[in-house]
């Protein structure tokens, strides 16, 4: 498998942006720009109500609502309608999935490939994989690090990649390294990635380490890139104006990739041949 690309390319030309408002109303908001991150945005419209407690998105139309009730659930857009699953438009994954207070919200995030990360309290960072094809989990709970009480915030940007936020505002950049030799290893961190992000909320990624968030003190949806290739940052640009009011931001985790689109992830489900679930077997601590 190769490694990640100095280049960024959207396989659509677009992103489609989920803002959630606190009435549990859920709008699609297609950002036209996602790999230079400009203030262009194509057609918009809602999707869904009665989405209450937290919302997630993950790759090809897959998303994820917790309910304030604990309930995980899974349901997919195909790009005019829900899907239905057995006659209803969503299928209970677990239950006890508390990430909906605002303590503990932006203690989860879903990559390009679906694997949901999640950093509980005590510091424990684990990875939950459910198969879109099999429809079964996976891996469930798969520890990969531990003691990382630090951090208040996760986003997981690209396949394997996942960053942290500590109360300071500074970004950790963690990641599973699947291409340079023939067992993955989980690779930390020795320097921050970038600083001053205390202030945002709503941390959400396209996919290829692209970042989206909500500036909480003025309202702007703002877009940053990494290439970790280059190790290069693009800081801030506003793409939006007005996102304050909003109680969840979230984006397709897989609009963008710096890796092969034919090893991606489809509304059909994962395309790399179960490497996904090998790659995390062979990293976590469990």
């Amino acid at each position: 498998m190769p490694g990640p690309s100095t280049t960024l390319t959207a396989r659509y030309g677009l992103a489609p942006v989920y803002p959630c408002g606190t009435t549990g109303d859920l709008h699609l908001f297609e950002h036209s720009t996602p790999t230079t991150g400009t203030f262009a945005w194509g057609d918009n419209y809602q999707v869904g109500s009665g989405w209450q407690g937290r919302v997630l998105a993950g790759p090809s139309g897959w998303m994820f609502s917790i309910t304030t009730g604990g309930e995980l659930r899974l349901l997919h857009y195909n790009g005019t309608n829900w899907d239905l699953f057995n006659g209803s438009q969503y299928v209970v994954l677990a239950q006890g999935w508390s990430y909906t207070a605002a303590n503990t919200r932006y203690r989860i995030s879903v990559d390009e490939d679906g694997v949901i990360y999640t950093l509980d309290t005590l510091g424990n960072l684990k990875a939950h994989y459910y198969n879109f094809t099999t429809k079964q989990w996976a891996v469930q709970g798969a520890l990969l690090d531990t003691g990382l009480t630090q951090y208040n915030a996760i986003v997981a940007t690209s396949r394997g990649v996942v960053y942290a936020r500590n109360a300071a505002g500074a970004m950790y950049r963690y990641y599973i390294d699947f291409w340079s030799a023939a067992t993955a290893t989980w690779v930390k961190p020795t320097t921050t990635v970038t600083t001053g992000w205390a202030n945002l909320k709503n941390l959400s990624s396209a996919g290829g380490e692209t970042f989206y968030a909500v500036n909480q003190n003025n309202g702007n949806l703002l877009w940053y890139s990494y290439n970790p290739v280059a190790i290069t940052w693009k800081s801030a640009k506003i793409i939006g104006s007005g996102w304050n009011n909003e109680q969840d931001v979230v984006v397709q985790s897989n609009a963008c990739s710096r890796f092969p689109w034919d090893t991606a992830c489809t509304s059909f489900g994962p395309q790399d041949g179960g490497a996904v679930i090998t790659r995390l077997n062979q990293v976590k601590k469990n």
